[in-house]
């Protein structure tokens, strides 16, 4: 099992994602948090963002970076993954019964 994070600048694409990810079933469920990020380029610079944290099984990663890649190519967002190291067996269970098969 994995947490997938998402991050765009955009609401909109947050909220698209996340009803992308989880009709297809590729996540079991989502939150979407704004975050201020601070980035510094000759001065601190202060953005938006939104992150999406969903979780998985670790074998669908590759179809969400594909659906993603195809859906925003525009406007990729940052994707990665952080594996779920210790978790309730029922959460699991839940999350076996919640996404596509593989």
């Amino acid at each position: 099992m994995i947490l997938v994070h998402i991050i765009t600048n955009d609401k909109l694409q947050a909220l698209e994602i996340v009803h992308l990810l989880t009709l297809e079933k590729l996540i079991s469920n989502a939150i979407v948090s704004k975050k201020m990020m601070y980035e510094y380029k000759d001065e601190l610079i202060k953005k938006k963002q939104f992150l999406i944290i969903g979780q998985t099984k670790g074998l669908l990663f590759k179809l969400i970076n594909e659906k993603l890649s195809t859906n925003y190519l525009q406007s990729m967002p940052i994707l990665y993954a952080v594996p779920i190291i210790y978790m309730d067996e029922n959460q699991t269970h839940y999350i076996r019964q919640h996404t596509a098969k593989v």
